[in-house]
């Protein structure tokens, strides 16, 4: 079971205002996103500043300001290998958005691809990073727990399994029609062999700051080279 630490390090956010939000956090891993994925359960826990995490713990770290331009969060992995989602307060206020749906997008990914490394390959033999919030991504397509908004989610049948059901469910709040349908603020790494990773993006995403992929992050990884990686900067 991952046992998941939520810190605050932001001036602009209250321990209070986070720690109402954990109940939705754990409700939705367990509740609603382990049994379509299959993960494991996980426990939340805040810890108070001046207080370490857990060993072994993943980490979720509310920040006042991005690290990477236009970012307005995003999960990586702590300099011991262990999963780490960041979430940036003024900057997701800045640019309008919703904490908490900023907070489950990261969170959620991060359960379902906690090493970074899943691809799902499609019929015509390309590879979809396994992201499960990109092509659902907007506030608009969030859902309430318990007065908490949370992020929309794909389940695999988005990724189109050979053997999936007739009628699928291709994300769990059902706005999406088709796999690997990108609705209208999201957006989707795929791999070509003859291109390598490019970003499809939705009709809104691409005049927007979520069509970059934010410097250093996992999705600018996969564009790059490995040899001009650039490495995101640790939560001290």
């Amino acid at each position: 079971m991952p046992h998941v630490a939520v810190m605050n390090k932001s001036t602009a956010i209250a321990d209070a205002d986070i720690q109402k939000m954990i109940p939705a956090f754990s409700h939705q891993w367990n509740k609603d996103l382990a049994p379509v994925w299959g993960i494991d359960a996980a426990a939340f826990a805040f810890v108070p500043a001046g207080h370490s995490p857990a060993a072994g713990a993943w980490w979720v770290v509310f920040l006042d300001d991005s690290d990477s331009a236009d970012a307005l969060a995003y999960h990586d992995l702590t300099d011991e290998g262990l999963p780490i989602s960041k979430v940036f307060v003024k900057t997701l206020r800045a640019d309008r958005s919703s904490i908490s749906v900023g907070a489950t997008h990261e969170i959620c990914e991060m359960a379902v691809d906690p090493w970074l490394n899943s691809a799902y390959q499609d019929k015509r033999n390309m590879f979809w990073a396994g992201e499960v919030c990109d092509p659902v991504e907007a506030d608009r397509y969030g859902y309430d727990i318990g007065g908490v908004v949370v992020t929309d989610f794909v389940t695999p049948d988005w990724f189109a399994h050979e053997h999936g059901p007739t009628r699928p469910l291709l994300d769990f709040k059902n706005y999406v029609r088709k796999p690997f349908e990108i609705l209208s603020e999201g957006y989707a790494q795929k791999f070509e062999h003859n291109r390598g990773w490019i970003q499809m993006n939705g009709a809104q995403t691409r005049a927007s700051k979520t069509a970059v992929a934010p410097a250093g992050s996992r999705r600018d990884r996969r564009i790059r080279q490995s040899g001009s990686w650039i490495r995101s900067n640790p939560v001290r």
